[in-house]
């Protein structure tokens, strides 16, 4: 089985919302994953049927890692604890074992680190990761350091999701990031962003950033294809690119 994680919002948006994200579980692994991510935002908010699409991944096996587009601190530093409940609890009824957010408004002097602590406490057996955004506070190598660090010293069992892309977007430097976060890495999102900021399907030909990204970690590092999938038959060879330039590299080393 590959190390390879399929995101629902790879998928056209409208049939997603359309269809649910259950019907795309098949599919997915079918192609060969080893999971799938599935978004809070393509949730129904009437009928998130949050039941239906555990059963599903059940069916197929999948391992889950829950997406949602919340900042883990709030504009005035403090722990977003109302929308971190409800996520986590989504993320139980999903049987999710990853739970996937960003960072938000983080200040190492006025961030209350023992919230976080006392919250992750009660819900240990699911694992909180954070997520370089496209915001310039949420995408800032600067202060995702300083998060991380606090964090590391304070003995709470975060890691980092690396997505390759969201550096331009937030204007860092991809060698930068890599250079000061890889420590804290557990899961990384791989897409290609090209002249005028539009993420694109990634190709094997050519030196892109998002390969470079991938060489630095463990070829055993779950990474998830976060681009636009067009056809979705094409996941599995997307998947199969994946899987050829992980044992590339790792035979090169």
């Amino acid at each position: 089985m590959q190390n390879v994680i399929v995101p629902l919002n790879a998928f056209d948006r409208l049939e997603v919302l359309e269809k649910g994200q259950e019907s795309f579980i098949e599919l997915i692994a079918r192609s060969g994953a080893f999971g799938v991510e599935i978004r809070r935002e393509l949730l129904p908010v009437q009928d998130p049927s949050l039941e239906r699409i555990k059963n599903e991944i059940i069916n197929h096996g999948l391992f889950t890692v829950y997406s949602a587009p919340i900042e883990l601190w709030e504009k005035n530093y403090q722990l977003n604890a109302k929308k971190l409940t409800e996520v986590f609890q989504e993320a139980r009824m999903l049987g999710a074992k990853w739970v996937k957010v960003s960072l938000g408004h983080f200040k190492k002097d006025a961030s209350n680190i023992i919230d976080l602590t006392n919250f992750l406490n009660q819900h240990n057996e699911l694992q909180l990761l954070v997520e370089n955004d496209q915001t310039s506070f949420g995408g800032s190598v600067i202060q995702l350091k300083s998060f991380f660090e606090t964090v590391t010293e304070d003995h709470v069992p975060i890691k980092m999701t690396f997505d390759a892309g969201n550096w331009y977007y937030s204007g860092q430097s991809v060698e930068d990031a890599l250079d000061k976060l890889s420590p804290y890495v557990l899961y990384l999102h791989l897409k290609q962003v090209v002249d005028g900021l539009v993420t694109v399907p990634i190709q094997k030909e050519g030196n892109h950033s998002w390969k470079t990204v991938m060489r630095n970690f463990p070829h055993t590092m779950l990474k998830a294809l976060e681009f636009p999938i067009e056809q979705k038959e094409k996941t599995k060879d997307y998947i199969e690119l994946i899987s050829e330039l992980a044992s590339e590299s790792e035979a090169i080393k």
